[in-house]
């Protein structure tokens, strides 16, 4: 492989390496195992889940054990914040950092985030020092593709599931995004992007889908995800504990007369976009694990106009409507914030929150969407490998 071959000039650098499961060669072997006979592999760097998505969300992994000879394994999600930042010690005795994981196309996804965390702490190091490890970014495609949905992150939004600037589906891929961090923050910091179809595939099949992380089972969690990620920030079930995480969703008090209201109220949303099929479900773990939930499967007709965050902003505001003393958003901690509630971490947005709150209209929300999508899409051109 050509790929191979070029990086073969940097034999016996050392190197760490953020990865996990979802870099898979069709050699048959995972990623970092064809680096380790490249490089000096010194580190590998966890991100949540763990490297071959073992955990849940919001589970530390500091307990997770590897055997890789003398390789060092840093677990970038523990029980603090702190653990989130990579150690100083890890990225002074490393020649070159390897990203080599794949995103989903949401800026909640973690993945990237510690990606961006590791790359701003390099760059700290390169100011402090005047000198720091080549960023090696192993491309790879984004399963949702190149639309876009969603709004910037504001401010006072920050957080592990939202970098400021950034739409909820952002429609670029990993050394894409990175890019556009590393420039816009001006961070300073020696990227090199290896292209997507160098390494890994330009597209790649369901038949050939590793799961990044435990309830993204398939290639069409990916592209509902966008939006259903936002029920984690309130008292319905995301699907977690069913074999359909993000597609599957409801939840017990969906019954009765509000709820043949609120089905007739989805159908006319985004018609022809997407079909729900109404179900129960019994999760086996996660909320209301153990009861019967009343809900939907949310099947896509036609992905190329399907706004996942739309349907989702809109379906939350019809459950507040008719449904205002079942339904409601969580309180307490979500992912090392307790602040604020995980519904303002996710959404990022206060027009998007005064729309969930009844305080505005579908159609200042589409126009708002609209104009915030279109300046994402000029904004991240040069981005796009």
């Amino acid at each position: 492989m050509k790929f191979l071959k070029n990086i073969s000039k940097l034999s016996g650098c050392k190197a760490a390496i953020l990865t996990n499961q979802s870099a898979f060669g069709f050699n048959g072997k995972y990623h970092f195992q064809t680096y380790a006979e490249i490089f000096d592999l010194k580190t590998i760097f966890l991100p949540e889940h763990g490297l071959f998505a073992e955990l849940q969300d919001q589970v530390s992994g500091d307990e997770l054990k590897y055997l890789f000879g003398d390789m060092h394994i840093v677990n970038l999600y523990g029980k603090e914040e702190s653990s989130l930042v990579p150690p100083r010690e890890r990225l002074t005795n490393v020649d070159v950092i390897i990203i080599d994981i794949k995103d989903v196309g949401s800026r909640y996804y973690t993945f990237l985030t510690t990606a961006y965390y590791i790359l701003c702490e390099v760059s700290r190091l390169k100011k402090e020092t005047g000198k720091a490890p080549l960023f090696l970014v192993i491309d790879s495609p984004n399963p949702i593709g190149s639309r876009v949905e969603g709004t910037p992150l504001q401010k006072e939004y920050e957080s592990f599931v939202g970098v400021p600037t950034v739409l909820h589906r952002h429609g670029l891929t990993p050394g894409g995004l990175l890019s556009y961090y590393n420039e816009t923050f001006l961070l300073k910091v020696d990227v090199i992007v290896v292209p997507v179809g160098v390494y890994h595939p330009k597209s790649v099949s369901n038949f050939e889908w590793v799961p990044p992380s435990p309830n993204i089972p398939t290639q069409n969690t990916c592209l509902v995800y966008p939006g259903m990620c936002l029920l984690e920030g309130t008292n319905l079930s995301e699907g977690r504990g069913t074999t359909k995480p993000f597609e599957t969703f409801g939840a017990p008090y969906l019954v009765g007369k509000a709820k043949e209201e609120l089905d007739q109220r989805l159908a006319s949303h985004q018609s022809g976009n997407y079909l729900l099929r109404n179900l129960r479900f019994l999760p086996t773990f996660h909320k209301y694990v153990g009861s019967i939930c009343e809900g939907y499967q949310l099947m896509v007709l036609k992905p190329k106009r399907f706004h996942s965050l739309y349907f989702v902003l809109f379906f939350l505001k019809q459950l507040n409507e008719l449904f205002p003393n079942e339904f409601g958003y969580l309180k307490g901690v979500y992912e090392f914030r307790s602040d604020r509630p995980a519904i303002e971490l996710l959404a990022g947005d206060s027009t998007l929150l005064d729309y969930l709150y009844g305080k505005r209209s579908d159609s200042e929300l589409e126009m708002y969407l609209n104009e915030s999508e279109s300046r994402w899409a000029k904004l991240i051109k040069p981005f796009r490998y």
